[in-house]
């Protein structure tokens, strides 16, 4: 920063770095813009691109957890991103707002569109040298609306480095202070015209509302008003002429005057000698809590003919007003709860003090399985009543010293003090037991299930953000385990995280290196046992090992490579069709199973479309397959419409693995699905047990009642065929007509089953 002029030091003009060097893309920005809240409160601490891209890969369920509380964030912050230049690339509704501005007339304007003029240019030189350096920001400042009237605004600039460390952007968060500032300007001009009236003569200081006084060289009592016995009313027996400062004091204090933070004799002694020097040593404001839930802000100066003279003012209103923002600060305005912004602190001072009392203390988050259901079946309403419930319960279940953050969305997290293993065993179970009953709202009752993961202190670590991690991986657990239940955190955790880790970088190089492979499992007529078609199926070795699908499937998910692969799989799939029907070969229908992040994008029929005629196919060669969750995303209108566009063009649409999510028959009725797959352990099942044979039977009559076919997966043994041809199912697949096979032993396969 050395040698710039110093007018480029303003919040319009940052200083001149090489442009070239810091292209970083606007929705990368986006998706980072909420974890840099949580770095931003770490002061002078460097947000780096690499950093937050691996803390991103490494947790899924962080992953989720920043998507809720980018939500949450947007609600109540002002967020922007510029470049290094200045030039804003993001703002939130918020900004927008409170600026006057629409979001088009601020993206790639500098920043100078909303700059008051009112900061000295030392105030922007000063920002610029230390973001410029790396450093977090934080201060107030005054901006423009686009009326031209100014606001006052909190804010923290985060600086965001690329990979090579060089900063290219810079994330402010700025929360609206507008309000606070008036009243502190009120203050002060109150403050500033009742100083002036001390210096009135004596017969006009009662028309002054504040208690005045003012005690000799000898600290004896010479002037007082009336409001400064009303004030102190219960020491108003030793408020006369000559009394000393100590009496007054001690009588007040004696007779239940002011309200201590601990009334021991001690403590009552400490408070005594403390007001006794600040009073012989005048010149600094204190302040006092009496009876009667009232504050008195203290101001005492020494005349210069060595009078002690001092105002009492009554500010419990501004108290109440400090009270009551800091309490919306920190506390999530649905449940009453504390909200994200206090967890780290209070996570700090748990750890400090279990360090030092020798007792282990534990991190839990947690959150409510199938909530995204109940937002859209029972819709928001449904949610935020079982909210409030889940809140209130939690706080009846746990202790008063324990602590309840509601993280965003339905994400909570607890810090259990003094807690050992055992106990938190218990107390988990306890608060499992306690959240896990019925919810009655209007005519329905909901029945939330919580699942949990949590680690120990200071056993497991003692930074804030280590335990959040080791906490999530314990959560990621419990929801692998079956969800509705409890895991603490092992070493075993950070190993499997780290597998996954591995994993995901080494199917990143395989679909980079096009080494994904397919499967193809035939499929049948149940009437017949005719061949009608196959489903297609992913398949990687790694090493020469074969990896298990839904393992890789489920890390390509996670980690963003989900669209890329599946892109492979398309386009291996259409080669492989297009050679056999070259051959002669009759492949039948061919089914390819679709993942949610393909189906969300606009262009993906089109694309699809494309590919088959690329490959001299048809629509109705291939039928789009997707599980029934993909129709509960929260996107459900953009899927609704992708579907109804591959429907139109002539795709057929296959809901796999029917009845294991929480499809109904409303989501049934509102997408174009021709045909349900029943999972494969319905299908075992059914000759041994009742409910599994009813389940497939109404599955059956429930599919052809709406028009659609039935296709049975896992078909293994020639009862279960009898049984699914007795209830008129449609199709079949299974290894007792075959395995998935690979490509090369496709065509013997289609020779023999013409």
């Amino acid at each position: 920063m050395d040698g710039l002029p110093e007018h480029q030091f303003t919040e319009e003009a940052p200083p001149n770095i090489d442009e070239a060097s810091c292209e970083t893309p606007v929705r990368k920005r986006r998706r980072r813009a909420a974890i840099v809240q949580v770095l931003a409160n770490s002061p002078r601490r460097k947000v780096n691109t690499r950093d937050l891209d691996q803390l991103i890969k490494e947790n899924s369920s962080l992953q989720r957890l920043l998507s809720a509380y980018q939500a949450a964030l947007d609600r109540h912050a002002i967020v922007a991103v510029t470049d290094r230049y200045g030039k804003i690339a993001f703002v939130n509704s918020r900004f927008c707002m409170i600026s006057g501005y629409a979001s088009e007339e601020l993206i790639g304007k500098n920043h100078r569109v909303v700059n008051s003029g009112h900061h000295p240019k030392d105030f922007f030189a000063d920002m610029w040298r230390r973001i410029a350096a790396g450093e977090v920001w934080h201060g107030e400042v005054c901006n423009r609306t686009k009326s031209g009237t100014l606001y006052w605004v909190d804010t923290t600039i985060v600086p965001v480095a690329d990979r090579s460390g060089r900063t290219d952007a810079y994330v402010s968060i700025r929360y609206d202070i507008t309000d606070r500032k008036l009243t502190e300007q009120a203050l002060q001009a109150e403050v500033a015209r009742r100083g002036k009236a001390e210096a009135l003569l004596v017969d006009v200081i009662e028309t002054i509302p504040d208690g005045v006084a003012a005690f000799d060289a000898d600290d004896r009592l010479v002037l007082h008003n009336r409001a400064f016995e009303e004030i102190y009313s219960l020491a108003r027996e030793a408020i006369v002429p000559g009394s000393t400062y100590a009496s007054i004091v001690q009588c007040g204090l004696e007779n239940g005057q002011y309200i201590l933070p601990r009334n021991t004799p001690e403590a009552r002694e400490a408070w005594f000698q403390s007001r006794l020097r600040e009073h012989s040593d005048p010149g600094r404001k204190s302040v006092v809590a009496i009876t009667g839930g009232r504050w008195l802000q203290i101001q005492e100066r020494r005349s210069a003919s060595g009078h002690t003279v001092g105002t009492r003012t009554d500010i419990t209103e501004l108290k109440r007003s400090e009270a009551a923002i800091k309490f919306h600060a920190e506390h999530d305005p649905l449940t009453n709860l504390f909200n994200r912004s206090v967890l780290e602190k209070r996570l700090e001072q748990a750890v400090s003090s279990s360090h030092k009392s020798g007792m282990s203390g534990a991190l839990i988050v947690a959150d409510l399985d199938g909530f995204k259901q109940v937002n859209d079946t029972m819709g928001h309403a449904a949610g935020d009543a079982l909210l409030i419930a889940v809140a209130q319960r939690m706080q009846q279940a746990l202790r008063k010293t324990d602590t309840i953050v509601r993280l965003g969305g339905d994400e909570f997290a607890l810090i259990l003090s003094n807690a050992s293993r055992t106990n938190v065993d218990k107390t988990l179970e306890k608060l499992r037991a306690k959240v896990q009953q019925p919810v009655s709202f209007q005519k329905h009752q909901i029945t939330p299930r919580l699942s949990l993961g949590g680690c120990l202190f200071p056993r497991d670590g003692r930074r804030p953000e280590s335990l959040l991690k080791k906490a999530d991986l314990a959560l990621y657990q419990a929801k692998a385990e079956g969800r509705g239940r409890h895991k603490l955190y092992s070493r075993a955790m950070s190993a499997e995280s780290e597998r996954r880790y591995r994993m995901a970088n080494a199917l990143a190089a395989a679909v980079s290196a096009n080494q994904i492979d397919i499967a193809l499992q035939p499929q049948f007529l149940i009437a017949d046992g005719s061949h009608a078609g196959f489903e297609v199926l992913a398949r990687w070795s790694r090493a020469g090992q074969p990896i298990n699908p839904a393992d890789f499937i489920a890390v390509a998910e996670a980690h963003g490579l989900i669209v890329e692969l599946g892109h492979q799989i398309l386009r291996k799939t259409f080669e492989t069709v297009q050679a056999l029907r070259s051959s002669g070969l009759n492949t039948g229908q061919v089914a390819i199973n679709v993942a949610a992040a393909q189906i969300r994008r606009p262009e993906f029929p089109v694309m699809l479309r494309r590919m088959v005629a690329d490959s001299g196919l048809t629509p109705q060669c291939v039928e789009v397959e997707l599980t029934e969750n993909i129709l509960l995303d929260a996107a459900h209108d953009q899927v609704a419409q992708t579907l109804a566009q591959l429907h139109g063009l002539g795709f057929s649409i296959a809901l796999d693995d029917f009845g294991t999510g929480y499809a109904s028959l409303a989501h049934l009725r509102r997408f174009p699905v021709d045909r349900i797959k029943i999972d494969r352990t319905f299908v075992r099942d059914m000759s041994t047990s009742a409910d599994a044979f009813r389940i497939v039977h109404a599955t059956v009559g429930l599919a052809h009642s709406l028009g659609m076919q039935v296709v049975a997966e896992g078909i293994e043994t020639e009862e279960q065929l009898n049984i699914l041809r007795s209830m008129d199912c449609d199709f079949g697949q299974g290894f007792l007509v075959s395995p998935p096979l690979a490509r090369d032993a496709l065509p013997g396969f289609l020779a023999a089953h013409p």
